[in-house]
């Protein structure tokens, strides 16, 4: 997928692991801070119940620079860049994950389940639920939005989660050192026994962001496939994935009743949370001191 130019990319460091990660949404990305942070020495999950940003989760709390520790390679200086890119002693990490799974995440987190992100309202408007009676039609949902990908990718805004692998890594190019295949079974498994040997610790990947537990097979048809491959043409021929099969007609996935209940609450709370964190951050303004600060006087007259 085209990018505007003036997008920009970013590097995080785990300075005390001597590691440098490129992150990539939905591939894996709080797995792999929460593996760098622990390695790093530097995970505060002590620090989460003091947060105000809208996090879904506990877990996805990770990416925050004040739970993980981890700094932004961009604010370094010119010289600590220059070591951490070309250094012998320092790993350049990146993950990459087949790109059918990864857009299904992506739907199922940022459209079906409308999380936190910069996707723009007429996105969801132009996603909108596919119903079945009273039941969400999961199947056709999906093919819908990702037929929305591929003739309007301009109503998703900036959010990255619609963007190719190869873009990420075309913003931010590094010389890398390992590149995780999240579509090989067991490597982010042996990456994590490797970088806990590299720190001396004992570290293995925790299984975080789960969702509705259904795969892309469950809602990807042939058609549906083709667009896929062609929405992620650059990722495919960088990484080499395998272009997969699919059948020219598939089951019908339809949420339950109550699946569909709970998938509508889940977009409400979301809502509310932003609403909350909002409200939490001007709270802490100087705009919001300096208002109470003149009504207190008013109070005093």
């Amino acid at each position: 997928m085209s990018r505007k130019p003036t997008e920009k990319g970013h590097v995080l460091a785990a300075r005390n692991a001597r590691v440098l990660y490129v992150p990539s949404t939905k591939v894996a990305s709080s797995t792999m801070r929460l593996l760098l942070a622990e390695a790093n020495g530097t995970y505060r999950p002590d620090l989460i119940p003091h947060l105000d940003g809208p996090t879904i989760s506990v877990e996805q709390s990770v990416h925050n620079r004040a739970i993980n520790g981890l700094v932004h390679m961009e604010l370094l200086s010119a010289s600590e860049q220059a070591e951490m890119k070309t250094s012998e002693a320092w790993w350049r990490v990146a993950a990459v994950r087949n790109p059918y799974a990864r857009l299904y995440s992506a739907w199922e987190n940022r459209i079906l389940f409308r999380a936190p992100s910069q996707v723009l309202p007429e996105a969801w408007e132009a996603c909108a639920d596919v119903m079945n009676g009273d039941r969400i039609d999961l199947g056709e949902t999906f093919r819908t939005f990702v037929r929305v990908l591929a003739e309007r990718p301009e109503v998703f805004g900036r959010d990255s989660h619609f963007k190719s692998q190869a873009m990420h890594f075309d913003l931010t190019p590094l010389d890398l050192t390992h590149v995780v295949r999240l579509d090989r079974e067991g490597e982010l498994e042996r990456f994590a026994v490797d970088l806990g040997h590299r720190v001396g610790k004992s570290l293995s990947p925790k299984r975080l962001n789960e969702g509705l537990g259904l795969k892309y097979h469950d809602v990807t048809d042939a058609a549906t496939a083709n667009m896929i491959r062609e929405i992620f043409a650059d990722d495919f021929a960088r990484f080499d994935f395998v272009e997969e099969s699919f059948p020219t007609s598939i089951a019908a996935c339809v949420a339950t009743q109550r699946e569909t209940q709970a998938i509508k609450y889940a977009r409400s709370l979301t809502v509310r949370l932003e609403q909350l964190s909002r409200l939490a951050r001007y709270r802490t303004t100087s705009r919001h001191v300096a208002a109470q600060a003149l009504r207190n006087l008013g109070l005093r007259r």
